[in-house]
């Protein structure tokens, strides 16, 4: 049995806490659109196999890919089958809704952002504060 060596962190796609999801979680997604029905060993199964072929020395343990799973399961990205001893997952969401979703979050938070610093920037100068002012700041914040 393979040893494991520390606990990899996962780096998010997306935006923390707006449709995002982990490498992991993403490379777990790609073996259910792959497989179409799965259980959590096959999907570790797969996943050890590509870990031996790039010759990484840890490997991740089964129990991460199934609470993985089960996140997955919770942000409703897999359904769990319960009606057998084993779970058997599937995708509720096909690539293209996951990729519109992750980057629809992110270009909604970056125009957000934008447009409060340009709110900022603009009551910061007190040069701007005047009533044609205020209609061009509302005219470019009906725009986005």
């Amino acid at each position: 049995m393979a040893k494991t060596v520390g606990k990899k962190k996962s780096e998010e796609i997306g935006i923390n806490g707006l449709n995002s999801i982990s490498n992991l979680e993403a490379e777990i997604m790609k073996i259910v659109w792959e497989r179409g029905n799965v259980t959590v060993r096959e999907v570790h199964e797969i996943m050890l196999r590509r870990e031996i072929k790039k010759k990484e020395h840890s490997f991740i343990p089964y129990t991460t890919v199934m609470s993985t799973m089960t996140t997955l399961a919770e942000k409703q990205l897999l359904k769990q089958d319960k009606t057998a001893k084993t779970y058997i997952y599937s995708a509720t969401v096909d690539k293209k809704e996951l990729s519109k979703s992750i980057i629809q979050s992110v270009s909604n938070k970056l125009l957000e952002e934008s447009a409060s610093g340009m709110v900022s920037r603009f009551l910061s100068d007190s040069k701007n504060l005047t009533k044609s002012g205020i209609e061009k700041l509302i005219d470019e914040i009906d725009k986005s």
